[in-house]
This record gives C-alpha cells, structure tokens and sequence, in this order.
C-alpha cells in the first residue's frame, strides 16, 4: 500500500501512538527479562507519552464501518496478567477512589494489562492493509481511550509513581485532609 501522507489514518498523532504503543506493548511482552525497578522506571516513562499522544487523536470517517476486529486472546490477556502479577508481587494491589466516597483494591497487573489489549488490539488492527481497519483502530482507540484504557492508565501511573517513589505516598495520610 503506498502512503499518502495526506491520509488522516497516516496523521503524525496517529503514528506517534502507534509508536508508543509498540514500545509499551514490547516492554510488558518481555516483562520476565526486566528486573523490578528497571520495567517500572520505562513503564513510569512510556504511560504519559502514550496518554498524552493518544489524547492528541481525532476520529476519522469510517469508510467500513464493520472493519474491525480484536486480536488479544483470553490466553493471551491471562498470560499477560499473570507475568505482571508475579513481576509486583507484593506492589501489585493498590487503592482507586471511582466515586466520591467509595474506595476499592484493584490490581496494578490488571489496570495494566487492559491498557495492553486495547493498545495491542488497536497495533494489530491498524496493521491490516486496508484504509478502513486502519479508521476502524483510530476510532476504536480513542473510544476504549476515553472510557477504558484512559483512566486505568492514569490510576497505575500513580501506582506507579508510589512504588518508584514510596516517601510521596506520605503525603496521602489521611491528616493531611482533615
């Protein structure tokens, strides 16, 4: 397929997520090669590019509508999920608040390997040879980016910024807002 730079699938937005997303995807495929430290400091780097570039993205007109597809298996995404368990261990559960007054224990692994499968699903779409999948990828992207894998990505970095920097979360004690 010859590029027409013109194209808004092949916008410098779109290719710099697509960038990110690789990296991030590569980064977390290889997870048992990193030592602890090591993968959170590139991970702790790689999420707010991925976020900020992603929020950069405008829908595109789908030409084919029905050209789109997910590609990350349940194998795949349990796999994914449990490297990044065992990688956390101890670091892996974490507290989120969704709604005023409500707090909950989640998982840094799995907040984490959803943003995977959504980036994942979006690299792999977007690498079909036709211009609707790579619409389908774009549109599809921003959507699981403003309802899913945005706000998950948010909530591990500061997960994630605690266990590289465990003195910040002292200044979360619960004296600190009375």
């Amino acid at each position: 397929m010859e590029i027409d730079p013109n194209e808004p699938v092949f916008n410098k937005n779109v290719l710099e997520v697509l960038t990110i997303g690789n990296e991030l995807c590569l980064l977390i495929d290889n997870s048992e090669k990193y030592d602890k430290y090591d993968f959170l400091t590139v991970l702790h780097r790689l999420l707010p590019l991925l976020y900020l570039k992603a929020s950069l993205l405008k829908k595109v007109a789908a030409s084919n509508p029905d050209a789109s597809e997910r590609f990350v298996t349940e194998e795949q995404y349990e796999l994914t999920y449990q490297a990044l368990k065992k990688l956390f261990s101890t670091g892996d559960l974490f507290y989120v608040t969704p709604k005023k007054d409500i707090t909950v224990k989640v998982s840094l692994a799995e907040f984490l390997t959803d943003v995977y499968q959504d980036i994942k699903d979006f690299i792999m779409l977007y690498q079909k040879p036709s211009i609707g999948a790579k619409e389908n990828a774009i549109n599809e992207c921003i959507t699981l980016f403003e309802k899913h894998w945005g706000p998950k990505l948010i909530a591990a970095l500061q997960a994630l910024h605690i266990l590289i920097y465990p003195v910040s979360s002292k200044i979360f004690d619960k004296e600190s807002f009375e």
